[in-house]
């Protein structure tokens, strides 16, 4: 287990009280991903689930959700936190060494993109795992410059940075993604990208 694995399965019980969730902000952050009922999802870096409800409430009863973390911990706290909803596989792993069952209609990556330590692999394993015309989407509930004080706050994810979205367009489009959305604003942070395969 590395030190950020070590960390994360650390601080699972008490990361919802130590993160204040906006649900209008999140509400609305999937909102702008375009999720239609019955989609497949993949939600990477899930944590202890905080986005499962809402993307639960516009995928309806047909949609399917797998949610993965390299941390055993947060997934444990996921699937505890929410057991009561159907449709959601909880997967601990290494999103680089996962294979799934079936491409995904979108890939969703909420507050976790700094944590990628190979950037271009870590494209790269998303193109592969989305459906032609599937949309990838890079999201924080929170400013670039907030998360990445956040970070610099601790010395176990200090070099995690959220990089400016003109660059994060740049390497998806040298991933061969199409960007529909890039926002990066004193609120939130939102990258839309497609695939043509």
């Amino acid at each position: 287990m590395n030190s950020e694995q070590a960390f994360f399965n650390q601080l699972a019980q008490q990361w919802d009280d130590l993160r204040c969730a906006d649900d209008n902000k999140i509400a609305a952050l999937v909102a702008m991903i375009g999720i239609n009922t019955g989609d497949t999802v993949l939600d990477v870096g899930c944590g202890t689930g905080i986005l499962l409800p809402f993307l639960k409430k516009v995928l309806g009863e047909t949609g399917n959700i797998t949610a993965i973390d390299f941390a055993a911990n947060m997934i444990t706290r996921a699937a505890a936190k929410h057991r009561h909803l159907s449709g959601i596989t909880y997967v601990t792993g290494d999103i680089l060494d996962y294979q799934p069952p079936q491409a995904f209609d979108k890939i969703i990556c909420f507050n976790f993109f700094p944590h990628v330590k190979d950037k271009t692999a870590f494209l790269a394993k998303m193109k592969s795992m989305l459906k032609t015309g599937g949309i990838l989407v890079i999201m924080h509930d929170l400013s670039r410059q907030a998360v990445n004080a956040i970070h610099a706050g601790n010395t176990t994810v200090q070099d995690d940075r959220l990089p400016p979205s003109d660059i994060v367009a740049q390497m998806l489009q040298q991933a061969d993604f199409s960007v529909l959305a890039a926002v990066d604003n004193n609120d939130y942070y939102f990258i839309k990208a497609t695939v043509h395969k």
